[in-house]
């Protein structure tokens, strides 16, 4: 192991409403991989329930590395934006808790990551097979379509776009605040960093339902990604 791999820490960011058991099998997961790590779970105060809340206690009290934090912003995109503010790593990790991310698939975005140190690792779902499973026809179909619309504008050899599995590092947003907070801001901070001139580095990933809570997806979402591509353009 070089000097330079043993110095390798990650933030990793945990946005959560109330889907308690998933979030202890991914942090059970990712405990599994060997590397200095700390986990930033960013709940909301109106929507997270108490047992739940009670149960991220439970965690914090178990887990020395795990910090817990009310989002001061709305959204995901409020619960990502605090997160990136309190990381203290020297890379930050941006996750699901609800296992619609494959924490498995970590382990070889790090292991890219360390070979790569200056560029983006982004999960992407077009490039692996059966990316996609129990999408919803419609919702794939609007996906794909809005990922091709961006990639006229930027001209990436990047196919998704809108997944926020992705891997940092810190420089690439340190001092960013994020303007969209609905779902659009996966796009908004993968756009931000490439116009700094960092690099993304692509792997396959795989997309699977959420079991536990409902997705917080809505018509305003889709509108939110269209509106960092209007600001973007």
């Amino acid at each position: 192991m070089t000097k330079y791999e043993s110095s390798y820490s990650v933030s990793i960011i945990l946005p959560i409403l109330n889907e308690i058991n998933s979030l202890k099998k991914t942090i059970k997961i990712l405990n599994k991989i060997n590397i200095k790590k700390e986990y930033l779970i960013i709940f909301s105060k109106l929507l997270t329930n108490s047992k739940v809340k009670k149960e991220i206690i439970n965690l914090k009290k178990r887990y020395k590395n795990i910090l817990i934090k009310p989002q001061q912003r709305p959204f995901v995109g409020g619960a990502i934006d605090l997160g990136i503010k309190l990381a203290k790593k020297k890379y930050i990790v941006i996750m699901a808790s609800d296992l619609e991310t494959n924490p498995y698939e970590l382990k070889n975005m790090l292991k890219v990551s360390k070979k790569n140190p200056k560029c983006i690792i982004s999960a992407d779902r077009w490039i692996s097979k059966k990316g996609f499973y129990n999408y919803g026809i419609i919702k794939f179909l609007a996906n794909f379509f809005f990922q091709k619309l961006i990639r006229i504008f930027f001209q990436q050899e990047i196919l998704d776009f809108t997944f926020a599995y992705r891997l940092y590092p810190k420089k690439a947003l340190k001092g960013y605040k994020i303007k969209e907070l609905r779902h659009g801001f996966a796009l908004e901070i993968l756009l931000s960093p490439i116009r700094k001139g960092y690099k993304v580095i692509t792997l396959p990933a795989k997309w699977k339902k959420r079991v536990e809570g409902r997705s917080s997806i809505t018509i305003h979402s889709y509108f939110s990604y269209l509106k960092v591509l209007y600001r973007n353009i």
